[in-house]
């Protein structure tokens, strides 16, 4: 029974479908590193808010940053700042329009 489920695993391990993300935890503090596989049927994932699986903390989005070999993406998992206001994203372009203006 045993030899049957590892050749399973083999299997799966040669012909898995997907792409992975290497991922880092940006919670101050934590900085965990772990794998997140990305199928066709969890591909939602980029675009939701995450946890991290070591400190818990919610609200976390991914930020890839580039690619790291084949099907193989680096990522962090960035969080909002809390007790401060409103702050401007990293990708926001805005910041040229509003140079030119004072007010």
């Amino acid at each position: 029974m045993q030899t049957a489920v590892s050749n399973k695993n083999e299997s799966k391990a040669t012909s898995a479908p997907g792409v992975v993300y290497r991922t880092i935890c940006q919670n101050p503090g934590c900085g965990f590193k772990f794998d997140l596989r990305i199928t066709p049927e969890n591909a939602g994932l980029l675009s939701a808010s995450l946890s991290c699986p070591h400190c818990k903390r919610h609200g976390g989005f991914l930020k890839s940053q580039g690619r790291i070999g084949d099907k193989l993406f680096g990522a962090k998992l960035l969080f909002r700042l809390t007790g401060v206001g409103p702050t401007r994203g990293d990708d926001d372009d805005s910041a040229g329009d509003n140079a030119e203006s004072r007010y």
